[in-house]
């Protein structure tokens, strides 16, 4: 028996979007007549907003989109990098077809816009290690992977992208991973668009709980 640990942002019309500057939506809500049902519409949407994931076409034009990335529960490791950078020593040795995900801290100002200042980022040697030893995802618990600082270049993108490796950003509640022994999954599944980069999920950690069969 599994229990469900969310490691997902709640969104709303509030909510915002890289660089913080913006919001992740418009929602325009009207009633249908007599109905008591309620349509949301929405315009100006950020598919990168909240907890997201960028499918390699985001940075490789010739690489799977949503409609066409493998879906699939990934073991999980997770990695406590305590506010730093992610660092080529940060990388575990046994990252063969697994979910890496580093929790920062940095979670804990999401929704504020102070998360997207300053935040911890992933080094160029740390995502060429984490290619060569076969990782099957990436997830950060920062609103990307790269910081506002590279620009006009996305260096962790540009590398994890050409090797077709999906990116997970705006993880939260990571913390309550760290202290599980057993194995834990990782689920992770973007809206199926073809053509299109980006799409908010519901990330999801799958752990076996001892006390039930």
């Amino acid at each position: 028996m599994f229990r469900i640990i969310d490691l997902t942002q709640t969104l709303s019309d509030e909510s915002l979007s890289y660089p913080g500057t913006k919001k992740a939506w418009t929602a325009v809500r009207r009633d249908l007549g007599s109905s008591v049902a309620t349509v949301t519409r929405f315009s100006s949407f950020d598919p990168h907003a909240g907890t997201h994931l960028d499918a390699p076409r985001h940075f490789s034009p010739s690489a799977p989109d949503l409609a066409t990335l493998e879906l699939r529960l990934r073991n999980a490791t997770v990695v406590s990098i305590g506010g730093a950078n992610v660092e080529a020593a940060d990388v575990p040795e046994d990252c063969s077809g697994r979910a890496v995900l580093f929790s920062t801290g940095w979670e804990d100002r999401a929704g504020t816009p102070e998360y997207f200042r300053g935040y911890p980022v992933v080094s160029s040697d740390a995502a060429r290690l984490l290619v060569q030893r076969g990782v099957g995802l990436i997830g950060v618990d920062t609103p990307s992977v790269d910081g506002t600082d590279d620009h006009p270049r996305y260096p962790a993108h540009e590398i994890l992208a050409e090797a077709h490796v999906p990116i997970v950003e705006g993880l939260v509640n990571l913390h309550a991973l760290l202290t599980i022994e057993h194995e834990i999954l990782f689920a992770a599944f973007p809206l199926k668009l073809r053509g299109v980069e980006g799409s908010p999920i519901r990330a999801l950690a799958l752990v076996q709980d001892p006390a039930k069969p």
